[in-house]
């Protein structure tokens, strides 16, 4: 009996010592619980700028199980898998930013673009999800225009079952925008401030591995700005509202975030991206010189040498209406003059490489100012201010001053007089338009757009005026 309880002690002892080694075991070599969740965070933000690319095409009419037609099983590069617990992560559709919507996926996500602007977020078969969930996005990246904009539904579903079929399937990620509002007319400084300035910030990261799907798609806009796109993408670009196929991609990016006019913040871009870096990326796009001086700078020993000097003119509001004194005024005080016409800026290869060899770029304050992405450093750009008090003088300094500031360009503003407004011919001084513009400006944007963007000209005191054409001249010296 005594050699019975001795042997039961120590079997006791052994079969304690075998749990508590496969409790160390289990708490210093198995993962916790949030590893693959963690491994998908990592890849979102440190997506390698390029990935092994497995496109498959499903013909439309196939009848392919929608449990097994799907994305939930790729590995990624860094070794980490769409699993069940990163699958049953929601999608985010974050509505906080005052400018833009944008909705961040990773998993199974699949689009049913025609006739139904969806996005679905597929969970595997095995996860549970309580409900499903959807929001409505607008995919512009300035959320307070909604006019020639479609907007998009991002639903998560309970289960693949209700998934359409996957017809195309692609290892690389997504980025769906839209390029309508403001932007599709042909406004270049919305182009840049609305669409590529915030899909820079979003795609560039990708080295090219990245497709873009098109919403409120307009091809003029594909073809005036096609270097930047091609650049950004190795991808077909994908008309949205006009796709049959359901696409399905591992991760994908709804709506473009934008930091602020013509502006990009540092603080939120990767690589702390910058203004300065955007303008010199923009040069290398379009082939010009990167690190290369202003042109006056590097012929200034040539005889009679002067600095070239573009001056803007719009054909229909905030118009010069003294054009020839202003030409004669250029001239006079020590400049070559160089035209551009705003209706003849569609083909941007040539434009960018004629405000290249100029100096100084000069207009009233307005779109065709957005040109200064073509300036080299130190280049001057010289801003006419029109009429419209503290509102009009915000807008010159927020979408021009601080943006060229932040390219290394410099700046001269010049704001105009009362007398030089065509507003005074037009309603007199006892107008409130011309006598109070701040009472005018603080009735809210449809006053200030009719007065002072919509309504006014300029017809410039060219002798007021000489004194910013002589400090332009002395900054180019320096």
């Amino acid at each position: 009996m005594k050699r019975s309880n001795n042997l039961v002690k120590e079997n006791g002892v052994l079969l304690s010592l075998f749990v508590g080694s496969c409790l160390l075991f289990y708490v210093f070599y198995s993962p916790p619980q949030s590893f693959s969740l963690r491994n998908l965070n990592w890849m979102q933000k440190q997506m390698p700028s390029t990935h092994h690319i497995d496109r498959t095409i499903i013909p439309s009419n196939s009848n392919v199980d929608p449990e097994k037609n799907s994305i939930a099983n790729t590995t990624f590069d860094d070794g980490s898998e769409n699993n069940e617990e990163a699958l049953s992560s929601k999608p985010i559709c974050d509505y906080s930013d005052w400018r833009s919507d944008i909705c961040y996926m990773t998993g199974d996500i699949r689009t049913n673009g025609y006739n139904n602007s969806t996005i679905f977020f597929v969970p595997p078969a095995d996860s549970f999800v309580p409900k499903e969930q959807e929001w409505r996005v607008n995919p512009y990246s300035q959320k307070m225009y909604t006019y020639l904009i479609n907007y998009v539904t991002v639903k998560q579903l309970q289960g693949p079952q209700g998934a359409p079929t996957c017809t195309v399937i692609m290892n690389v990620p997504a980025i769906l925008l839209s390029i309508g509002g403001p932007s599709a007319p042909g406004n270049i400084w919305h182009a840049f401030t609305d669409v590529l300035i915030p899909l820079f910030l979003a795609s560039k990261q990708f080295g090219g591995e990245v497709q873009l799907l098109i919403s409120s798609y307009h091809q003029d806009f594909i073809d005036k700005h096609s270097l930047i796109i091609k650049d950004l993408t190795r991808y077909e670009i994908i008309n949205f509202d006009e796709d049959r196929e359901v696409r399905c991609y591992p991760q994908m990016t709804v709506g473009l975030l934008n930091h602020r006019d013509f502006g990009i913040d540092p603080e939120r871009a990767f690589d702390r991206f910058d203004m300065y870096k955007f303008r010199l990326y923009i040069r290398n796009t379009y082939s010009l010189p990167v690190d290369v001086d202003i042109p006056y700078k590097i012929h200034d020993s040539l005889p009679d040498k002067k600095p070239r000097l573009m001056l803007i003119f719009r054909s229909s509001t905030r118009k010069f209406l003294n054009k020839e004194e202003i030409e004669e005024a250029i001239t006079t005080n020590g400049f070559e003059l160089v035209q551009m016409d705003l209706k003849n800026g569609d083909d941007l290869t040539k434009l960018s490489k004629v405000v290249d060899s100029c100096d100084v770029l000069m207009g009233i304050h307005g779109a065709g100012l957005t040109n200064i992405v073509f300036l080299r450093t130190n280049a001057v750009m010289i801003q006419v201010i029109p009429l419209g008090g503290s509102h009009m003088n915000n807008a010159a300094h927020g979408y021009y001053d601080r943006p060229a500031q932040e390219m290394k360009l410099r700046t001269i503003d010049y704001t105009i007089t009362v007398e030089e407004s065509s507003l005074l011919d037009k309603y007199g001084w006892d107008h409130p338009a011309v006598k109070d513009p701040e009472a005018v400006a603080a009735r809210g944007w449809q006053d200030r757009h009719k007065y002072y963007w919509f309504e006014q000209d300029v017809r410039l005191n060219v002798a007021r005026f000489e004194p910013v054409l002589i400090e332009a001249l002395e900054l180019l010296q320096k």
